[in-house]
């Protein structure tokens, strides 16, 4: 049986059910009718409308629908349930959801009524290549060459596909992302920090600081995820202004959040690096790969201590920098720098040794890195003696872990009233690189 014939049976058998059916089908001029980029290109845009139909009070029978292949192309029918529209205005909708859609012209939106009929809106297309004339005429008169239509086509279902991967993985890194920034807020009790139940060590700021700075710079990260995946020059170095421009507008955003509050302007540093790098990774590969990850941070940031903490002239310096002065420690630049090395030697394999995370994962993981970390934050408010001290008990707590123990750090912290900032902003990120690792929705989506 011819395949357009196989297909009009499956509108038959349906019809003999007393129900409408809903198909899908591509306009491609030429032999074969389907490949990889049709199929990737199909599946999206029936994912599309079946969510246009849904939302427009049309619901599908998906047990009963058929997704195939043939030599007739790529081919959806299903029942429709019961349905307070009429064919006629289903129809139109189909139209609508063709017309709004980018490519439209490349598909076949068709509705099938009870008798089997199939329903016509009476409207002539347009040729999708030269829009000048219907489609019908341009077949008919052979106007274009068949192998230049099935390129432009081609070429335009591989941009398509390209741009919805990128946005994808966009929405969902920037999902988690921000997942994992309040993950690190959320995580009660932390050592000095702001929690959920105190602010640890910070007289100017809560719970509802943060999560007021949160949601405002969480809106920028598609747009450093966007800004990887779209870079081109040779030398990701010369990327650090990209990523700067799109972190300035995060911190003024921050500080109208807060009212001038210094929040988390080491995250935005640290998580932008981590999702411009995000965004150039998934550019050049389908999965997620750790060292490549690494080596892209190293290229972002080589030299940045050098040109941006030696080199300094800045007559108001921030924290960071002010520690550089002192002792030449050089704090979310020079980890950045190395590659996130507290992220991949500490925070990360703690975290990889449970299934789901929750407070005693995020705990060890922000221990282990506090063992390790010289953080700029803590030095800035005390000297080398505390911060060398936290750092053993930090270990010792990590080692010998308990309640008791880990009260022992909070302890201390409140005592000499200092505040591992920078371990924090470390582990949100390592919670993020975390989430990437174990997402199956990021790493399944094919170029």
């Amino acid at each position: 049986m011819d395949s357009r014939d196989e297909r009009a049976n499956l509108r038959r058998k349906i019809s003999l059910t007393k129900m409408l059916s809903v198909s899908l089908s591509l306009n491609v001029p030429g032999f074969p009718k389907s490949n990889d980029c049709t199929q990737r290109f199909f599946d999206i845009c029936l994912s599309d409308l079946k969510l246009f139909l849904q939302a427009n009070r049309i619901v599908i029978n998906n047990e009963n629908a058929l997704r195939q292949t043939d030599t007739a192309g790529d081919f959806f029918i299903a029942p429709i349930f019961l349905p307070a529209s009429s064919p006629a205005e289903i129809k139109q909708m189909c139209e609508t959801f063709e017309e709004r859609h980018p490519l439209g012209r490349f598909l076949d939106a068709d509705i099938t009524d009870n008798m089997g009929n199939p329903v016509s809106s009476g409207k002539s297309k347009p040729c999708f290549f030269c829009h000048q004339k219907p489609a019908s005429v341009c077949r008919h008169e052979n106007a274009h060459d068949v192998n230049e239509l099935r390129h432009f086509m081609f070429s335009k279902m591989s941009a398509f596909c390209n741009q919805y991967r990128e946005d994808e993985i966009c929405r969902k890194l920037q999902s988690l992302a921000l997942k994992a920034v309040l993950y690190e807020i959320s995580l009660t009790p932390k050592p000095g920090l702001v929690d959920k139940i105190n602010s640890g060590s910070h007289a100017d700021m809560n719970y509802q600081t943060f999560i007021d700075s949160s949601v405002a710079i969480s809106v920028y990260f598609a747009d450093l995820i966007h800004a990887g995946f779209t870079f081109k020059a040779t030398e990701l170095n010369q990327a650090l202004p990209v990523i700067r421009k799109i972190g300035l507008r995060m911190e003024a955003d921050m500080y109208a959040a807060t009212h001038h509050v210094n929040t988390q302007k080491g995250l935005i540093f640290l998580m932008g690096i981590s999702l411009f790098a995000c965004g150039t990774l998934f550019a050049r590969q389908e999965k997620f790969d750790v060292e490549l990850f690494k080596k892209i941070v190293k290229q972002i940031c080589k030299d940045i201590t050098h040109t941006e903490l030696r080199n300094q002239v800045q007559v108001v310096q921030t924290h960071g920098e002010t520690v550089f002065g002192r002792y030449a420690l050089s704090g979310a630049r020079g980890e950045a720098e190395q590659g996130l090395p507290m992220v991949f030697k500490y925070g990360l394999p703690e975290l990889l040794k449970y299934k789901e995370l929750n407070d005693e994962a995020l705990q060890r993981a922000l221990l282990s890195i506090a063992a390790h970390n010289f953080d700029t934050n803590i030095i800035y408010r005390s000297n080398p003696e505390v911060l060398g001290n936290f750092q053993k008990l930090s270990a010792n707590t990590l080692n010998h872990f308990s309640p008791e123990s880990y009260g022992n750090v909070m302890e201390y912290c409140a005592r000499q009233h200092i505040s591992p900032g920078g371990t924090a902003d470390l582990l949100s990120v390592s919670i993020f690189i975390y989430l990437v690792i174990i997402s199956d929705d990021i790493n399944e989506l094919a170029f």
